[in-house]
């Protein structure tokens, strides 16, 4: 098949794709009750001719097709949750339900299964088999283990997975494609210091926690600066505190929450070490104990460098060479890391952004922001970039 002929075959569905997008964009919905946005993809691969499951991970489903002729395998991964955002973005197709697809997950679902829809036409060419995962829960980083624990990697075998994520502070027509890391990782805490409660004018027949959390908190912030090198990237913010009853009690306990970014695993691993060792040392010197608690979100998104160059390749034939290129690494997380981390994998990022006339007119902020918005120019880009890469390594 020629170049021409794939870009023709995406072309002929340009209606189709942003009907597509509008259509998912109405009916957001948050991790592990995607019930609607499962039986929307399920009844069109089905339509389209692939053997469909469903229900793994709750709410995920996976789509098969199988070419004319053996082959290798390739497994393309898109996310389908929402956020629990008020919508404001003012377009005639925003969402009403309190839900949102503020990170353009509707735009993933759009690309795979506008790419699966046309790869179907297209089997009796390939030789090898396709694997579309449709994951849950990305949102609250559970649904790509919840697909694992279900079987998925055992059912589904695959030798490569490429995925995208739109980003709306990328130019449209740029696609970034990293040989390492792309997204951070994403790992929650939640530590309690223990002390011994009483009257707030009698401070000295208690353990206050709150003196002893400030102290924490105050000192953890040098983990990052004085002990991950200078080169490397770590994030450790405290976002939530909870703790005391009355402005003259001293409470017994106080827990505070908060997350852990890092781009490589070694320093995913210091961060949430030195916290948990700063927290013990400096309680036990003001009389306060501990209990801490890693709340497992995702690993660092590390691309294969061979499964990158590929795409790069498939990439460029898209967007033109020079504009399928490496970007800066993002500290987001995603649990995408999960199949990268056990099939060679790439997640490059789409360009999605609007003209800066367009943004500054609308107000469009960034993603998981309740008037995010992005550039629909982008999804037969993406589509593109799926079909080249299964056409060719299933040629």
């Amino acid at each position: 098949m020629t170049p021409d002929a794939i870009s023709d075959l995406v072309a002929a569905r340009s209606a189709e794709i942003i009907e597509t997008r509008r259509k998912f964009h109405v009916i957001p919905e948050l991790g592990f009750e995607e019930n609607e946005t499962a039986q929307a993809i399920a009844d069109r691969l089905t339509a389209a001719g692939l053997e469909v499951e469903t229900g793994i991970g709750k709410t995920g489903l996976v789509g098969v097709l199988r070419g004319a002729n053996p082959g290798p395998t390739l497994m393309i991964r898109a996310d389908i949750d929402g956020l629990p955002v008020d919508e404001l973005t003012g377009l005639d197709f925003a969402s009403t339900n309190g839900r949102m697809h503020a990170c353009g997950h509707d735009g993933h679902i759009t690309m795979a299964l506008v790419a699966a829809e046309i790869l179907a036409g297209l089997k009796d060419q390939l030789a090898g088999t396709l694997i579309f995962v449709f994951q849950p829960a990305e949102e609250i980083v559970m649904g790509a283990l919840a697909m694992i624990d279900d079987g998925l990697f055992e059912k589904y075998p695959a030798d490569r997975v490429i995925g995208t994520h739109l980003w709306n502070q990328i130019p449209t027509g740029t696609i970034g494609v990293n040989r390492a890391t792309v997204f951070a990782s994403a790992d929650q805490f939640r530590l309690t210091v223990h002390g011994k409660g009483g009257h707030g004018a009698m401070p000295h027949t208690t353990i206050d926690p709150v003196a002893a959390i400030a102290e924490i908190i105050s000192t953890a912030q040098t983990v990052v600066s004085r002990e991950v090198p200078p080169n490397d990237m770590g994030v450790l913010t405290f976002g939530q505190i909870h703790g005391g009853s009355a402005p003259n009690v001293i409470a017994d306990n106080v827990t505070v929450e908060g997350t852990v970014r890092a781009y490589t695993p070694e320093t995913r691993i210091q961060i949430m070490q030195a916290l948990e060792r700063i927290s013990s040392n400096v309680a036990s010197a003001m009389r306060a104990s501990t209990s801490f608690e890693r709340i497992h979100g995702a690993p660092p998104v590390i691309n294969n460098p061979e499964v990158a160059a590929w795409v790069t390749q498939q990439a460029s034939l898209v967007v033109g060479e020079g504009n399928a290129r490496e970007w800066e690494p993002v500290s987001v997380g995603d649990d995408m890391a999960e199949f990268n981390d056990r099939i060679p994998g790439v997640y490059f990022l789409l360009g999605a952004a609007h003209d800066d006339a367009t943004v500054a007119e609308r107000g469009i902020e960034g993603h998981h922001n309740a008037k995010f918005d992005w550039n629909e120019d982008c999804l037969p880009l993406g589509i593109e970039v799926f079909v080249r890469s299964a056409v060719d390594y299933l040629s």
